[in-house]
């Protein structure tokens, strides 16, 4: 059979149908679902419910209350109510029973999980990704219940808030980890420790590029651990856009060969190989990957080597694992999951999550409207973004109009639309665009407007 305590689960019923002021303690950490046994559950379901309503929960109303929801039979009848206080030691230690009750339902549920395993596992057709991802997201589940916290005092949370502000006082910064762009780090303070940042761009525009040039600049420059999921192109690829921005190398002689490498050209690869070679960056090509498993092994890359930040390119390619939803849902609900995890993510880890994602049709069907002729942006033009515009702390827009006008005497250039920062202004950035490296870089001038105007 499967653990549980009897007497642990006996006794907190008791000591709260004693004394109510043990509900808070008890239903703070635990749930009915927690007791093992039916009657257990329903009984603690029956005071949880009455003292939320503001009523007394004693053997009376407890058992009158179970009557009128035709569970009092489940619940064993008015005698095994009653006698629930027999027993209960006069000075209850009530936290160590309902230490020992969580423990056990988190094993129960461990057990169940497994089994759930060996059942699918046996089942025809079986799926050994499906059935791990699955597996990850029951454990991950029950790990997140039982370590889940309440509040904290003032108390407890200025000192930490106060030297925060003396570092930032001190050095001049909010701690974010810079992005070695100048006009975005003064905007933005960096990234934030906990943030959702979402680069978002029309195909071709460079959200990708961006990524790697910011990667890049955390992981050689700051000496960051960078972790990037690359769910669209391969590891070999991720490299080759690297060492070419940093060896300013025209990606195509890297990828085509078709004009061969000078003499100075291999020194300056064999430079930014070396680089890569002694940084902490670590790249994941998996062609399909869940938010569960990016969690786990986001997880596992910090505990193992450290991590500052993560990357995912790019959003909308991610995918829920089958128990995560329900059947038939849409992809803006899945991309909802998507984005709401990856924020949990960036809390959890205590890291920046950067996510690429995509934009819809609607900025070249709306035409002109924002500053030297770019397209009029808006958090809407996400594609299935209700969730993304929610979750993400700030939202950054690329444009180039080279891509969209090839008139233009804009050539060369970039534009980075912070159309949201939680907790700092928005504005536009003219940044250098260097096509042949896939490189952004500092421009001696930048413009700053409202966002709205975008």
């Amino acid at each position: 059979s499967l653990p549980y305590d009897e007497f642990a689960e006996r006794a907190v019923l008791g000591a709260m149908l004693i004394d109510n002021k043990y509900t808070n303690e008890v239903f703070s950490e635990i749930g009915s679902a927690d007791f093992y046994r039916n009657s257990n559950q329903v009984i603690a379901a029956a005071i949880s419910n009455l003292v939320n309503d503001g009523t007394t929960a004693d053997i009376v109303t407890v058992s009158g209350y179970l009557e009128r929801k035709n569970d009092l039979k489940i619940a064993g009848g008015h005698e095994y109510v009653t006698s629930l206080l027999d027993g209960v030691p006069d000075s209850i230690d009530i936290t160590e029973y309902v230490k020992t009750i969580l423990e056990l339902s988190s094993l129960r549920k461990i057990i169940l999980a497994s089994a759930n395993v060996v059942k699918k596992g046996v089942e025809e057709g079986a799926d050994s990704k499906s059935i791990l991802s699955d597996l990850q997201e029951d454990l991950i589940k029950i790990t997140n219940y039982q370590d889940k916290e309440g509040f904290h005092s003032a108390e407890q949370i200025v000192p930490e808030t106060v030297n925060q502000i003396e570092q930032i006082q001190k050095h001049g910064n909010s701690g974010g980890i810079v992005t070695g762009f100048t006009e975005i780090d003064r905007m933005t303070g960096g990234f934030q420790k906990g943030d959702l940042v979402v680069i978002a761009a029309r195909p071709s525009m460079g959200k990708t590029a961006l990524a790697l040039n910011i990667a890049a600049n955390m992981a050689v420059k700051s000496e960051k651990s960078i972790g990037f999921f690359s769910i669209e192109m391969g590891e070999m690829q991720i490299m080759m856009r690297l060492l070419a921005l940093r060896a300013n190398i025209n990606l195509g002689q890297l990828i085509q060969g078709k004009k061969k490498l000078t003499g100075p050209e291999w020194q300056q690869l064999n430079l930014a190989a070396s680089e890569f070679r002694n940084s902490q960056f670590y790249i994941d090509d998996s062609p399909v990957l869940s938010i569960v498993e990016m969690k786990t092994r986001a997880r596992r890359l910090q505990r193992e080597y450290g991590l500052d930040a993560v990357y995912v390119d790019y959003l909308q390619l991610m995918k829920v694992g089958a128990e995560s939803m329900r059947r038939n849902a849409s992809k803006a609900e899945e991309v909802g999951v998507i984005s709401s995890s990856l924020k949990a993510m960036a809390k959890e880890l205590n890291i920046p999550v950067i996510a690429l994602a995509q934009l819809n049709r609607s900025p070249e069907q709306r035409g002109g409207g924002g500053g030297d002729g770019a397209p009029k942006y808006q958090l809407s033009d996400l594609k299935e973004s209700g969730a993304i515009e929610q979750d993400a702390d700030v939202i950054m827009f690329i444009h180039r109009e080279e891509q969209v006008n090839k008139d233009t005497d804009r050539t060369g250039e970039a534009d980075v639309i912070i159309a949201k920062q939680r907790n700092g202004p928005t504005g536009y950035i003219k940044l250098a665009y260097i096509s042949e490296f896939t490189k952004f870089a500092n421009l001696e001038y930048s413009d700053y407007s409202d966002a709205d105007s975008y």
